[in-house]
């Protein structure tokens, strides 16, 4: 996080509007305290999200050999079952590799602010993008609750001292459709990265007709 303190220090010694605020209230050293923190927070997450989508592929692979095996015995309603396994864990792990993104675009954005004026712009929508993370892993990846909630209460507070400085307003309704644009990237970028690597489902109701007759 230096370059993020460089440019920050940078862009208040000689914007006047980060000045005026300045004068008024005196945070910046502790806004850039909280960002260093929920950076921190951030990269903590992402590395657990990405153990969990290795994982969740281990087993992604041994279910494919169990549905397959199964399809090659004639065993159709083990193979069903195992079927229908699948398709859950893979939505499962749709939905655990788009939260990893989405937290991903947010860490980007929040390393990309140098004054308040980018906070004000940033701080809306990847709060929302942080509450809807946390929302969709609550049952595929419940550990991830304690800590994505800190974010989430970290990025509050921000929002809160942003509120309160004269001449910044925060836009919900802009930021709003800039969260929707984040999550629905990721959820495509992720449908893509599984639909590229992971082989299709076999077919058995086509199979398990022939052999009922």
């Amino acid at each position: 996080m230096t370059e993020f303190t460089d440019r920050w220090q940078q862009s208040g010694n000689g914007e006047s509007t980060s000045q005026k605020i300045r004068d008024v209230v005196n945070p910046q050293t502790d806004l850039r305290k909280k960002l260093v923190e929920t950076d921190r927070s951030l990269n903590s997450q992402i590395s657990k999200l990405d153990k969990t989508i290795t994982k969740m592929g281990e087993k992604e692979k041994s279910l494919f050999n169990k549905t397959t095996v199964a399809f090659q015995k004639h065993e159709a309603t083990q193979a069903h079952a195992y079927a229908n396994e699948l398709t859950e864990h893979r939505k499962a792990m749709k939905l655990v590799q788009g939260a990893k993104l989405s937290l991903e675009q947010v860490q980007l954005r929040l390393r990309t602010i140098t004054d308040y004026g980018d906070l004000a712009n940033v701080i809306s929508p990847v709060g929302q993008v942080v509450r809807t993370v946390r929302k969709n892993l609550a049952s595929v990846m419940p550990s991830a609750n304690d800590t994505l909630s800190e974010i989430n209460t970290g990025l509050e507070g921000m929002m809160q001292e942003i509120g309160s400085v004269p001449g910044m307003s925060l836009s919900f309704e802009t930021n709003g459709e800039e969260a929707e644009k984040i999550l629905a990237e990721a959820s495509v970028i992720a449908e893509t990265k599984m639909a590229g690597n992971l082989p299709s489902i076999p077919e058995f109701q086509d199979q398990t007709t022939n052999t009922s007759i």
